[in-house]
């Protein structure tokens, strides 16, 4: 058997390991079914009508302006002349509250508990005063209307160097961002696992008597990218799924997806650099888990949350995209898969960065991957303590 048949099978062992398609099609059927009974109960809950509040107004008269309509509350100005006899109603509990007006600009809300109408009844009244002081100015229609008119700008979207700034653009790269995160954070679980849980089975050092460490290590690379892959694919697929039903079963009109961009490079080129961040990331965090020693007590098990880290960076470049700073961070392989896409999309970008991300991005890849089975070879082989940072690194560095 070549070497290459050992990785496959390897890879084919543990995808199958981490994929039952069986119940991958119950976790969906399921995950519909609960989406669709939350969706018929949200839409009961939107058309049943709220119990109406009944608010007393004392000192109607200082207002200055009409009453707002508000939901759910229904004002009364008669029932009641004086604060004292509506906060003594309140206090009985039969009355479900009171609106003391202190003058055109202030007026207290007295409640016996509290209660969500106050906040809408607090906008409206502010509303209401703003548009009655906005009628009473001493100016004509025509006036006001110009003074309510919106400033006309027309927004002009210009296709870029190396990329496009249209809608359809900026969502589909969003999309493939989230997803190459949800594979990474899908998959850090079963990387753990299926290489952790080699270095606590005996049966492991007798396994890498007849395939190679690197071949192992190959093998679990890729199994398990695949396995992330398939199953962050069926939460994408129901998700989409859900977004098509349930504006229907709401009764909203439905979600327009947006059209296609015209140029499909760059879109390509940023799904080219997500799956090369992930097969990095993996390798990554396979030479990580090839050193721990036991999963539920290693600090070393905070350093799933390093992919955050480029994440974070892109979204504080989202302003300053054509800085030298953000520059280097899309050409540097660790945050690249993250910054490089928005640098495209917000900026033009020089041919060469992106085939210089590409390249050192697939070299970081082949490179963590040798360290990891390196690492898994020496590793495999220490039971009860985990190796110091400066032994993983002769590790790392050690001819093969």
């Amino acid at each position: 058997m070549t070497r290459w048949q050992q990785v496959s099978r390897v890879a084919r062992w543990e995808f199958n390991r981490f994929v039952k398609w069986r119940q991958q099609a119950y976790g969906v059927l399921i995950m519909l079914a609960i989406s669709t009974i939350s969706g018929a109960i949200a839409k009961m809950a939107k058309g049943a009508r709220s119990k109406q509040v009944e608010v007393v107004v004392i000192g109607r008269e200082q207002l200055g302006f009409a009453l707002p309509t508000v939901d759910g509350v229904r004002w009364d100005t008669t029932q009641f002349t004086t604060a004292a006899d509506a906060r003594r109603a309140i206090a009985a509990d039969s009355l479900g509250g009171a609106l003391l007006v202190q003058g055109a600009g202030a007026a207290e809300i007295v409640l016996r508990k509290r209660a969500a109408w106050t906040s809408a009844a607090t906008t409206a009244l502010t509303q209401a005063r703003q548009a009655a002081a906005f009628t009473a100015l001493p100016i004509s229609d025509t006036q006001r209307a110009a003074m309510l008119a919106p400033f006309a700008v027309k927004v002009n979207t210009v296709t870029l160097k190396n990329g496009s700034s249209d809608v359809g653009s900026r969502l589909f790269t969003g999309a493939i961002l989230m997803f190459g995160m949800l594979v990474l954070f899908n998959g850090f679980a079963s990387l753990f696992t299926g290489i952790t849980g080699e270095k606590q089975q005996r049966i492991t050092e007798q396994m890498i008597a007849m395939v190679s460490p690197q071949t192992w290590m190959d093998g679990k690379i890729l199994g398990l990218v695949s396995a992330a892959f398939v199953g962050t694919m069926l939460i994408g697929a129901s998700g989409l799924l859900l977004v098509a039903l349930l504006p229907t079963l709401l009764g909203n009109s439905s979600i327009t997806m947006p059209p296609l961009p015209s140029d499909a490079w760059p879109l390509l080129l940023v799904l080219l650099v997500t799956v090369l961040g992930v097969i990095m990331w993996f390798s990554f965090m396979a030479a990580v888990a090839a050193t721990i020693d036991d999963p539920n007590s290693s600090p070393r098990a905070s350093l799933l949350l390093i992919p955050l880290l480029p994440m974070g960076l892109a979204f504080s470049l989202l302003s300053r995209p054509e800085t030298w700073v953000a520059q280097v961070l899309a050409i540097f392989p660790l945050t690249s898969m993250a910054v490089l896409p928005v640098r495209m999309l917000m900026t033009s970008v020089p041919w060469w960065e992106p085939v210089l991300a590409v390249l050192l991005l697939a070299g970081a890849s082949w490179t963590f991957r040798l360290a990891a089975g390196k690492i898994f070879a020496l590793g495999i082989l220490l039971h009860g303590k985990e190796p110091k940072w400066g032994e993983i690194w002769r590790w790392a560095r050690a001819t093969p």
